[in-house]
């Protein structure tokens, strides 16, 4: 028993690093067929974005902070579906079982989850603005010149994306089934739009918690006090509330 005893290894010792779960969930992000093309076709619709934006009106418009946002929205629509895909994978693919034998700390699971998110949605970013910057070089025929984007501008574009994912994440965690994960991202917060356009009574409401109204002003430029509000409470509404549910139903939902 000694013997045993002395070659025991610390549980604190056995547990992977979190920076490997975070390397490990990337790696989840394109194994199966549908995440290794969801990823493919966010950029050659981005490119493609690129590409029109940059030639419309012979490239008159084509200055980089226009391209830039333009090529911002098919990733901050389409990345969710990502995070609800890397979420609920764990029942989906049925490795539920081998995670949580391995990690049995659930909530490190779904933080690398989270972590691995936000470093696609740093990639995404990175790619966005290397497509607009190279376009608006070979077609812009803008009348003062490509220009720049300020440092202000392209912080917001990166929490854009981020917060995107992570939205995703949230949802596929508080649903934990792929489908009605992906369908109510989908479903509901274009209902909030349209409620909050077409019912006068919600519109002032709209203008705080519909994601169409603040949070996707966010790569447009510099936001006011009140429009860095409405993004808070918007983002509280359909990131942290669902984030908050998920955050319980992944660690205490069966594995089976």
């Amino acid at each position: 028993m000694s013997a045993l005893a002395s070659h025991t290894i610390p549980t604190e010792e056995r547990r992977p690093a979190f920076s490997r779960l975070v390397t490990v969930e990337l790696r989840k992000m394109v194994d199966t067929r549908s995440g290794f093309w969801l990823p493919i076709g966010v950029a050659a619709i981005t490119l493609i974005t690129v590409i029109i934006s940059a030639l419309v009106h012979h490239g008159h418009e084509a200055t980089l902070a226009h391209l830039f946002r333009n090529s911002l929205m098919p990733g901050s629509f389409l990345l969710p579906i990502l995070g609800i895909l890397l979420v609920c994978g764990e029942w989906t693919q049925r490795t539920t079982l081998a995670t949580f034998t391995l990690v049995p700390d659930r909530g490190r699971v779904l933080s690398a989850k989270m972590a691995a998110s936000l470093v696609f949605s740093v990639g995404a970013f990175v790619v966005c603005l290397a497509c607009s910057a190279v376009f608006a070089e070979l077609v812009g025929n803008a009348p003062g010149g490509a220009g720049g984007i300020g440092i202000a501008v392209l912080g917001q574009g990166l929490l854009f994306l981020m917060t995107a994912m992570l939205i995703g994440v949230a949802f596929g965690a508080a649903i934990l089934v792929s489908a009605p994960g992906i369908v109510l991202y989908l479903l509901l917060p274009t209902i909030w739009n349209a409620l909050a356009g077409a019912i006068h009574s919600l519109e002032s409401v709209g203008n705080w918690l519909a994601l169409g109204n603040t949070w996707s002003d966010l790569p447009q430029g510099n936001l006011s006090g009140t429009q860095w509000a409405q993004v808070g409470t918007t983002l509280a509404l359909w990131l942290v509330l669902p984030m908050a549910i998920g955050w319980y139903r992944f660690r205490t939902r069966d594995v089976n």
